[in-house]
């Protein structure tokens, strides 16, 4: 009998424990910034892979701000010395026990279009 409590206890810890990742969005392109496409072939440019997220904590199921996309693309393309996204990605995310974290991820490839002028 302890054994069977002790094993219900720990699915529920693990359970509460769990987190949950949705794929929000498949895209061609996105950025922040204004980008000059004429001219420009998406095909030839070449960006190194870089993830970009914002998130915000939660406490007892209080929101304290909601991750913006702008702010992950922003992060990506920061990491990316780049001014564009190409074959984004777009994932939401969300795990909790008492305190807990809403994150917004963008996964591409960053590309400078301004260097093929």
């Amino acid at each position: 009998m302890q054994n069977l409590s002790k094993i219900i206890g720990a699915v529920l810890l693990i359970i509460c424990f769990a987190g949950c990742a949705v794929r929000q969005a498949d895209l061609t392109a996105i950025s922040t910034k204004n980008v000059e496409l004429n001219g420009v072939d998406l095909n030839t440019l070449h960006g190194k892979r870089v993830e970009g997220e914002d998130s915000n904590f939660l406490f007892l199921f209080i929101p304290f701000g909601f991750p913006q996309l702008e702010d992950a693309v922003d992060d990506a393309l920061a990491k990316g010395n780049g001014d564009l996204i190409v074959d984004a990605v777009i994932y939401s995310e969300r795990w909790w026990f008492l305190v807990g974290q809403d994150i917004i991820k963008i996964k591409g490839t960053v590309v400078n279009t301004k260097e093929t002028k």
